[in-house]
């Protein structure tokens, strides 16, 4: 599990931990095919991974501190390639590239105590920081409606993760529901189809209580019941989707009028268990695959299959970035994990004009 702000800040230090005991990686790039053509005055959509690895600057220890590489793999071309690398020196690593901005979006370590975020020019090779008074950043979408950026992230002398908008020109932040002092944002999710972002949500309240339970009977902790929300980027106005009692939703992926989330029924134990909803309807189909993802799952354009970030399963327990079609049961192999660790990635879809 990849959240890092939330009362099971040791899923944190395991990342960390199984990251060193796997040494580094160079994590070398290939262009497999050349991106397609863009014809000139002509806008079109391009889609592609955004990837966080991890790596000692060294090679070997952290000695000379550590690095964050980024990388982009082109979803038609099958290009991957490394844009740049940054330095690792904040609580939680995340990286975003927007090929459109020629910028990478990342949490850095701010002045005081805390994450903020910052915005790496891979041009001009300048970096700008975007934030001046959060304490942790969760998971960035770099492109929603109009020149929004869109954030799970959390305010300095506060506790929960909140979703909040960015406006690029002016750096203004926007907070939804600002006052919500209880109910805290676990990921967030973006269609660039219909422009409608989604959250997962539980109440931290209920999450105290239910730890304290689990304190208590010396058994595994059940989740606070999860719920997913619809938001309307422009309007901030939201929809209730589906609640699931005392059920943990680990992660969501919008597309083609559906989401496709993972979900636990005790925290950090497996199994997984992965389902399609319908967002009309709220209704649920629960899915049976062979893979092992509790993070990032990203449903592709046209909606029968999905990128992931675990096992891909029977049998295979290597740890990468993968692609799985639900009509034909395959995987593909997107970016393996080496020597280093791959935090995160993120599916971008950006209108590009040339």
């Amino acid at each position: 599990m990849r959240k890092r702000h939330t009362l099971y800040q040791a899923i944190f230090v395991l990342i960390i931990s199984v990251m060193f005991s796997s040494g580094c990686s160079s994590g070398e790039s290939s262009t497999k095919v050349p991106p397609p053509a863009i014809k000139p005055g002509k806008t079109q959509t391009r889609e592609y991974l955004s990837i966080t690895n991890t790596e000692y600057v060294n090679g070997a220890d952290s000695t000379d501190g550590m690095k964050m590489n980024v990388y982009t793999y082109d979803l038609q071309s099958k290009a991957l390639n490394k844009m740049s690398d940054l330095p690792y020196n904040s609580q939680y690593p995340l990286t975003v590239v927007s090929l459109a901005e020629d910028t990478t979006y990342y949490s850095g370590e701010g002045q005081n105590k805390g994450d903020e975020l910052f915005a790496y020019d891979m041009k001009t090779r300048q970096v700008q920081q975007l934030s001046s008074n959060l304490f942790a950043i969760n998971a960035i979408i770099p492109n929603v409606t109009g020149n929004t950026l869109m954030m799970a992230a959390v305010q300095k002398g506060e506790r929960p993760v909140k979703v909040m908008f960015l406006d690029k020109d002016t750096h203004e932040i926007s907070i939804l529901n600002e006052q919500d002092s209880d109910t805290t944002t676990w990921d967030i999710a973006y269609d660039p189809e219909t422009e409608k972002a989604y959250a997962i949500q539980y109440s931290e309240e209920e999450q105290y209580e239910q730890m304290e339970k689990s304190n208590q009977t010396q058994k595994p902790m059940v989740p606070p019941s999860h719920a997913i929300i619809e938001i309307d980027p422009v309007t901030n106005q939201t929809r209730a989707i589906i609640k699931l009692k005392d059920e943990q939703i680990l992660t969501l992926s919008a597309r083609r009028n559906q989401l496709l989330i993972a979900t636990a029924k005790y925290i950090n134990k497996m199994p997984i268990g992965y389902s399609l909803v319908d967002l009309k309807t709220g209704q649920r189909k629960e899915l049976h695959l062979p893979i092992k993802a509790g993070s990032e799952l990203f449903l592709d354009k046209s909606g029968s299959g999905f990128y992931f970030l675990g096992e891909k399963g029977n049998g295979s327990t290597e740890r990468g970035v993968y692609y799985y079609d639900m009509k034909t049961d395959k995987v593909e192999t997107v970016f393996l994990q080496k020597e280093g660790f791959i935090n995160n990635f993120t599916l971008v879809s950006e209108f590009v004009k040339k």
